[in-house]
């Protein structure tokens, strides 16, 4: 049984400000230190191999994902949101600066390449853990803070905030990379991302959102039971598992067309900052798509997505060596990103509701194993077998994300016909 405190009027406009307050720094930050150019172009700089590539993928995009079940469990017992966001954000605004502070170290010789790397990679596995922390809380402050019918247009505009942020990072990350040296270049971006990260935060403290008590509090086991309960009898959550678990594999070999790019034509500021400006252009064109185009459909979109995870490997191993298509696979890879943070999002929303929307989050990220462990798979296949084969084998098995896509379509669709 729950009991609900509804929000007022008042309480909704402010909160819905507050929200794109948040989401358009929140999202400065994201590419300010994008995980599929600057890091792996970072780390390359600094001597990374295809392996610790894939590890560095593992943490930043496997770890977040695989982890919020525990954190959905910690969340899905508390009537609110806000305290816990505040308390992760925090943790993520202090990894960033203390990241920063290793490149400085770094610059001025105090500290070894390995040294700096090893540093790197732990603070950004506490970051990664407190993002998975905050992503739960997050996903679910939206329904929680705004009213249900306001949703769609809340996120639509959302992408516009998120377009203009898009704009902010191009006029950062290129005079930044191309005018410092290396690494005080990359230390400079995080202390970006972590004063943009501020800000951002800043906008969860005025939050006013909806107090919902459970009064039956879940424990490791019956949480655990609950999952395995849910995936096996509701179909909508098992499919957008398949479907998340499929575009999860998409988003893990990302980071490796950054280093088939390195590996073709040598690291370097103008490389990373070229390639980061497509994928971002990409962010932009379709956010301003979606926003023009208000009713649309989420399977529609999501199909948009799976033709793009299926045709970018299979064009950089015919044209890996022009440097041009590139530019044209992260415009998709871009657009990639914008489409599935949208269609997760909104049919999350459509297939969970208040009692159960922050335990279902958590259940789709855990379930994601594919981002914790393609990432090394795929690392070791580039390593032994090379691209061509670790590009076509995933490809093949995106193919697979159609059949779900039209499996949850038939569950779902009537719920969100327009």
């Amino acid at each position: 049984m729950l009991l609900n405190q509804w929000i007022r009027e008042k309480d909704h406009k402010k909160n819905f400000f507050l929200l794109l307050w948040h989401s358009f720094f929140f999202m400065l930050t994201i590419n300010l230190l994008d995980k599929d150019t600057i890091l792996p172009g970072m780390l390359s700089k600094m001597g990374a191999g295809e392996i610790l590539i894939g590890l560095l993928s593992v943490i930043t995009i496997g770890l977040p994902k695989f982890s919020q079940i525990f954190f959905g469990l910690v969340l899905q017992n508390k009537p609110t949101r806000k305290k816990h966001l505040l308390e992760g954000f925090s943790i993520r605004i202090s990894s960033l600066l203390a990241i920063a502070y290793v490149l400085w170290l770094y610059y001025l010789f105090r500290i070894s390449s390995a040294q700096a790397i090893t540093l790197i990679m732990s603070l950004f596995f506490v970051y990664s853990l407190a993002a998975a922390y905050t992503s739960v809380g997050i996903i679910d402050m939206a329904p929680r803070a705004l009213f249900r019918h306001t949703l769609k247009r809340f996120y639509s505009l959302k992408q516009v905030g998120n377009g203009i942020g898009i704009i902010l990072a191009i006029m950062l990350v290129r005079p930044v990379l191309k005018m410092f040296p290396f690494p005080f270049n990359y230390s400079l971006l995080h202390i970006l991302g972590g004063l943009s990260l501020v800000i951002s935060t800043l906008a969860i403290i005025g939050l006013k959102e909806k107090i919902i008590v459970t009064k039956a509090r879940f424990t490791i086991k019956t949480y655990l039971r609950f999952v395995y309960q849910e995936l096996r009898t509701n179909k909508s959550l098992l499919f957008l598992s398949l479907i998340v678990n499929s575009e999860g594999l998409f988003l893990s070999i990302i980071p490796f067309f950054t280093t088939l790019a390195i590996s073709k034509f040598a690291v370097n500021a103008r490389l990373i900052s070229s390639l980061f400006m497509w994928k971002i252009l990409g962010v932009l064109v379709s956010s301003i798509f979606l926003t023009a185009k208000r009713n649309y459909d989420y399977f529609k979109v999501l199909a948009a997505n799976i033709f793009i995870s299926i045709l970018a490997p299979v064009i950089l191993i015919i044209f890996a060596n022009h440097v041009a298509i590139y530019k044209v696979v992260f415009f998709m890879v871009g657009v990639f990103n914008s489409f599935y943070r949208i269609t997760f999002e909104g049919l999350l929303v459509e297939i969970s509701n208040d009692k159960n929307r922050a335990t279902y989050a958590s259940v789709l990220g855990s379930s994601n194993v594919s981002t914790f462990i393609i990432p090394l798979v795929s690392g070791g296949m580039i390593k032994a077998l090379g691209y061509n084969v670790t590009f076509i084998f995933s490809a093949v098995i995106l193919a697979f994300t159609i059949i779900f896509m039209l499996k949850l379509r038939e569950l779902i669709k009537p719920a969100i016909a327009q």
